[in-house]
């Protein structure tokens, strides 16, 4: 058997395989590509592999075993012929490593259950000249990155392109640095974003259809500090439509409501059941004693936190900032 552990956060993790390639395999965890782990996270450390780590990921890869996924507390073990769904799946994100798989979705269960760090689908930037970081949450395709882009064309620097994580101290909260990379549409790039494109340094690829074609860029050059201390806070609750010329912003101010937007995008990456490799149908990752802890969080963040008044945004890609 291989071994190898990786700190991610202040999660230690050990990987365990009877192939090496499985838990090595650099475009998942150094790639600057569309299934990168780095689209979600913003380091992988590697770290001794010992007995006393925070938890264990151990992958079979074998024909003749069937395929399927036990988890405990402390050890998810996968047994399958993974090394032929590497190369035939439909979309190399939902594998093993990729970054809608399985070992993501472990790690942000490892992060609550050992450390108590709280994991949002959100992108987030800090501004030094409003002291407060601004985290945007949403499901896919609610159009963070716009508010990324659109906040590269002002002053907000990039501390997290996907995922947001944050901790109570003996100090009080803690966010801590999440992804720099992003997969974005060159379509935004081209026609919505251009300052934002030439602050990018990056170089555009020739498709035909810049719509449809995504590319993982680069945002290390312009980014926030790796942790900030009881920040001031504004959370936007986005949606971004194509063509919208006017954006309606509300106010949310009702606590229970904050509370359930928070709540619900913390739960939302491991908190239901997805297919693995198109074969292998995998229950939740979520336990009732880890939505109870999680509940606990929130509204001890929404009673706690130094947060600016809560926005629902429903906007079009260039004015999504506007009422922020």
């Amino acid at each position: 058997m291989f071994k190898r552990a990786v700190k991610i956060v202040e999660a230690r993790i050990g990987l365990v395989s009877n192939n090496e390639e499985l838990i090595t395999e650099p475009r998942y965890f150094e790639g600057q590509v569309m299934e990168s782990l780095l689209t979600n996270i913003h380091s992988i450390e590697s770290i001794p592999f010992t007995e006393d780590l925070d938890a264990y990921f151990i992958v079979i890869d074998d024909a003749k075993i069937q395929p399927q996924v036990k988890v405990t507390e402390k050890v998810l073990t996968a047994t399958g012929h993974f090394s032929r769904y590497e190369k035939e799946c439909s979309d190399n994100r939902y594998s093993l490593f990729g970054n809608l798989g399985l070992f993501f979705k472990f790690l942000l269960v490892t992060l609550e259950r050992y450390h108590g760090i709280y994991s949002f689908h959100a992108s987030s930037m800090f501004s030094p000249s409003r002291n407060t970081l601004l985290l945007v949450v949403g499901g896919a395709g609610a159009g963070k990155t716009c508010f990324l882009l659109k906040g590269l064309e002002e002053d907000w620097a990039i501390f997290s392109t996907e995922m947001t994580h944050l901790k109570f101290t003996d100090k009080g909260y803690i966010f801590y640095m999440g992804s720099l990379y992003d997969n974005i549409r060159l379509g935004n790039l081209i026609y919505d974003f251009p300052r934002a494109k030439e602050k990018l340094q990056v170089a555009m690829p020739d498709v035909a259809d810049v719509w449809g074609h995504k590319i993982a860029i680069d945002m290390r050059h312009i980014a926030a500090q790796p942790t900030y201390l009881n920040p001031k806070l504004t959370i936007v609750d986005a949606r971004v439509e194509s063509g919208r010329d006017t954006p309606i912003v509300k106010t949310v101010s009702r606590k229970e409501k904050i509370v359930k937007i928070l709540f619900d995008n913390a739960s939302e990456k491991f908190g239901s059941t997805f297919i693995l490799y198109d074969v292998i149908p995998v229950e939740s990752l979520d336990t009732p004693e880890l939505m109870r802890r999680r509940l606990q969080t929130m509204n001890r963040f929404v009673a706690e936190g130094k947060l600016n008044p809560v926005k629902s945004v429903l906007a079009g890609a260039k004015n999504c900032m506007e009422g922020i």
